[in-house]
């Protein structure tokens, strides 16, 4: 999967290919590279026109629907939405802003935020959040934290994330697979996440994985699959067994090349090729990292019996599965140390170069407000940064026969962030294309500990580089 996905929000870029027609920079009319952020009077006649950048195509419907109703206060401007496909947004708009154009207000994700705070590329909206008396009690404060840097704050939290398990609840029933109400694993035997995924495995002949007559080399469903990714893959299963991919935010350098560390990236390997009970690396794209929600079509299809994912994930996996069977949704397996799971939540930037930015802090508070993030749970599009508001989420998906309760309770749970360090969305695509050898092919342990060493070299190299610009 992509994450927010991993990339980070993860959506099919086929549907998505030909939005930007007229490229950002060319829509926006924050043409300034002066830097200004006087304010351009919202209670003037003068038309305001901005544009706002995001990349996810699902969302967008929403956040439509919600810049129409500011649209309708704001008489006097208006909003342009520009989608930009994920694995081009951080350097398209990079590029833009130093520059001196770009999109007004967008979408920042966490793997970026420390690297443009860096680079004076987001506004510090502290002043103007204190000025308008805006609560930041009201969301959670995990998600406030995560978008503060000495004392600065540069966006108001709309939404949060977390990391669980669909499953086909046909398929559950008709091979008489009890659910599981409380699984876990180890690096010993596996525990009874192997077990389940043993049972969920059958091969053409309708033999499961637990059965001596199992055949791995003609496997019809696998119980699951694992993305070679942080958000949706390894970065939950390193904190369930004590491992960080960083040790605290800003970090200089990794934390997740280590005896332990090495040992889970070798289980995830043994879950593929040893086991045969997770899907091999090679069905879920380029190095195993599921760039175009190869994860979602294996579901959909009935090649897996459970789907390792995001909770933003649900719109396209419901879609895609088109009632061909009911999903259920599990929480993740616990590790050793428990359970835990990446966390992560979006915020709006605001473009330092936009000569509009009162009209751009007026929608970044509208974006960030109860009634925006009340539209878009209740459109089943995001799960609210503000809590009170989660339940609209939930009722949206249940009325759709998902149970999204394992999200929910895993937000409450133990959290691991996504990794917020200058130079770590770059570090992260390195350690994925150096990781990939586990991904897709078997291995032995050291084979495995020389693949992490050199992700986590060439990580370490990345972020040292960042933070020398």
């Amino acid at each position: 999967m992509v994450s927010r996905r991993t990339m980070s929000r993860c959506f099919r870029g086929i549907a998505v290919a030909a939005v930007v027609a007229c490229g950002v920079a060319a829509c926006s009319t924050s043409n300034s590279s002066s830097g200004s952020t006087s304010p351009t009077s919202v209670n003037s006649t003068a038309k305001i026109h901005l544009t706002y950048a995001l990349w996810d195509p699902n969302e967008e419907v929403g956040y439509k629907q919600s810049i129409a109703v500011f649209e309708q206060s704001h008489p006097n401007i208006s909003v342009s939405v520009v989608q930009i496909p994920y694995p081009d947004y951080q350097q398209k708009l990079q590029e833009e802003f130093t520059s001196g154009t770009g999109p007004d207000i967008f979408w920042v994700n966490t793997p970026w935020l420390s690297t443009w705070i860096q680079d004076g590329l987001l506004m510090n909206l502290a002043p103007y959040i204190a000025k308008a008396n805006i609560d930041m009690s009201q969301y959670i404060p995990s998600l406030v934290s995560l978008h503060t840097y000495k004392g600065a704050i540069y966006g108001l939290p709309k939404d949060w994330d977390t990391i669980a398990v669909f499953y086909n609840e046909n398929y559950f029933a008709e091979h008489h697979i009890p659910v599981p109400t409380s699984w876990s694993w180890n690096l010993t035997n596996g525990g009874s996440f192997l077990h389940t995924l043993e049972l969920a495995t059958t091969d053409t002949n309708g033999v499961n994985a637990t059965s001596p007559n199992f055949n791995p080399n003609s496997v019809a469903t696998y119980g699951a699959q694992v993305d070679n990714a942080m958000q949706t893959g390894w970065g939950n299963f390193l904190a369930e067994d004590g491992v960080q991919t960083i040790p605290s935010a800003f970090a200089a350098t990794t934390t997740f090349s280590s005896p332990q560390g090495d040992q889970v990236f070798q289980f995830l390997r043994n879950l593929m090729y040893k086991y045969h009970v997770m899907v091999p690396g090679a069905e879920l794209g380029a190095n195993g990292t599921d760039p175009s929600s190869e994860n979602n079509d294996l579901f959909a299809e009935g090649k897996i019996a459970m789907q390792i994912g995001g909770d933003w994930e649900t719109t396209g996996t419901y879609a895609d599965v088109g009632g061909k069977f009911k999903i259920g949704v599990l929480p993740l397996p616990a590790g050793p140390d428990g359970t835990w799971s990446v966390f992560n939540g979006l915020i709006d930037g605001i473009n330092p170069h936009t000569p509009n930015f009162a009209a751009a802090w007026e929608l970044e508070q509208w974006l960030g407000s109860p009634a925006s993030e009340k539209i878009m749970g209740e459109g089943g599009y995001i799960w609210p940064a503000i809590p009170s508001l989660d339940p609209l989420f939930a009722a949206y998906w249940a009325k759709k026969g998902i149970n999204m309760d394992a999200f929910l309770d895993e937000s409450k749970g133990n959290l691991t962030n996504w990794p917020n360090t200058p130079g770590m969305n770059q570090g992260l695509t390195d350690m994925q294309r150096d990781m990939g050898s586990i991904w897709l092919g078997p291995g032995t342990l050291s084979q495995t500990s020389a693949a992490v060493a050199q992700a986590a070299s060439d990580a370490n190299h990345d972020l040292s580089v960042a933070a020398s610009s």
